[in-house]
């Protein structure tokens, strides 16, 4: 978790943003105490010089102060950390429900049906189909990009693909294989971990289906899933020499 020093920053920095007037020492001290924090309207002060020193406020004469624009960065920057460090310890509880057999079953499956549906999602690729897997992997991008994850947007362009490929019946098997809502959670963390690439695949994968290689889309997706074997074999031995350690 961040340090107490920077959730209180954090807050302090909140605070201020919220209000809707530049703000005093006296109303930031009292919205503190309501939310949890000792500290005084003396204590208040010598923080707001702190953040003045910083660009991280302006000073509006006697009324107070407001966020700057390096200030209103700042508060971003903690609020991210938070949500990441949040996220780590989160999806590292759901991946002990997950033992490294259980995954790689659940990616060979995958490896034969998705390969599949690549190879008829770029034989039946439209225009606008191609526009919307750029788009998917341009959202990937910023959110990985801005520290986050992006699980929500795997989930998204692989199931774009299977409605490309318009086969009912691989697009109701990989429905089922992807059931488990944590899965692609699990395996962005566990691609975080070993510091693998998370979306240069897709974008690959999105260029050949966007020019109807399909034989090429096959095979990228193939390769794709072998990557994400890969990795969770890599994670397995890392977890393994931490746990001897």
């Amino acid at each position: 978790m961040i340090s107490e020093r920077e959730k209180l920053e954090r807050d302090l920095l909140a605070v201020i943003r919220d209000s809707v007037q530049p703000v005093g020492c006296g109303h930031i001290s009292k919205v503190l105490r309501s939310m949890g924090h000792s500290i005084s309207e003396a204590t208040a002060g010598r923080l707001l010089r702190d953040l003045d020193s910083q660009g991280l406020t302006d000073k509006a004469g006697f009324q107070g102060r407001s966020l700057s624009a390096q200030g209103t960065a700042r508060l971003e920057e903690l609020k991210t950390r938070q949500k990441n460090l949040e996220w780590g310890i989160e999806f590292a509880s759901s991946l002990r429900s997950h033992t490294k057999g259980q995954l790689l079953e659940v990616l060979v499956a995958r490896r034969a049906i998705e390969s599949e549906l690549a190879y008829l999602a770029a034989a039946n690729c439209r225009d606008a189909d191609a526009a919307q897997l750029r788009d998917i992997i341009e959202r990937q991008r910023q959110a990985l990009d801005a520290g986050g994850g992006a699980a929500q947007e795997d989930v998204d362009f692989h199931a774009l693909v299977a409605r490309m490929a318009g086969n009912r019946v691989l697009g109701a098997a990989v429905a089922l294989i992807r059931q488990d809502t944590q899965l692609s959670p699990v395996l962005e963390y566990i691609r975080r971990r070993v510091k693998s690439p998370v979306y240069i695949d897709h974008k690959r994968l999105a260029e050949a289906i966007a020019v109807r290689r399909a034989d090429d889309a096959r095979e990228i997706m193939a390769e794709h899933i072998n990557n994400l074997m890969k990795d969770v074999e890599k994670y397995w031995k890392m977890a393994g020499a931490q746990d001897k350690q």
